[in-house]
């Protein structure tokens, strides 16, 4: 599947990647939101038809983190969610992506029929800090939900 990054500078230069594996090494910024060939951030633009008869799911995809350990075949990864193309990232898309290229398989992304990944609880710290690094939550945004969590 290729992606289709579109510049949120409105350059009109579109950036492709040919699979998930190359749009999260070669087509993000160090943080992680996707850059147009430009050098600004951008976006992907989605939509897939829901269950309901007439209901579609348009979300632009801002960037991604991935949560993988080098070298494992299945790569979970986390699509931060926006419903404008610059507007503030408000969701969070969990997905994996198994590679068996390396022993003579292919690629398959996974947010299919083979559920949704499972992270390990550092895993997790690891996507809280670097929603933190990117601006996607605040220390205090997450204080908050600590302190409001049931002990």
């Amino acid at each position: 599947m290729a992606w289709l990054i579109k510049c949120n500078a409105k350059c009109g230069a579109e950036t492709w990647a040919a699979n998930i594996d190359e749009l999260i090494k070669h087509h993000r910024d160090k943080a992680g939101w996707f850059l147009c060939s430009c050098g600004k951030h951008g976006h992907i633009e989605k939509s897939f038809d829901l269950q309901e008869p007439g209901e579609t799911w348009e979300p632009y995809l801002r960037g991604v983190i991935p949560l993988g350990d080098h070298g494992d075949t299945y790569q979970p990864f986390v699509f931060l969610v926006s419903y404008q193309p610059d507007g503030p990232v408000d969701g969070m898309w969990f997905s994996y992506y198994k590679d068996t290229r390396p022993t003579g398989g292919r690629l398959k992304l996974g947010y299919g029929p083979g559920g949704p990944p499972v992270l390990r609880k550092e895993q997790v710290f690891q996507l809280l800090l670097q929603m933190k690094v990117m601006g996607c939550l605040s220390p205090e945004e997450i204080e908050a939900a600590l302190k409001s969590a049931p002990t």
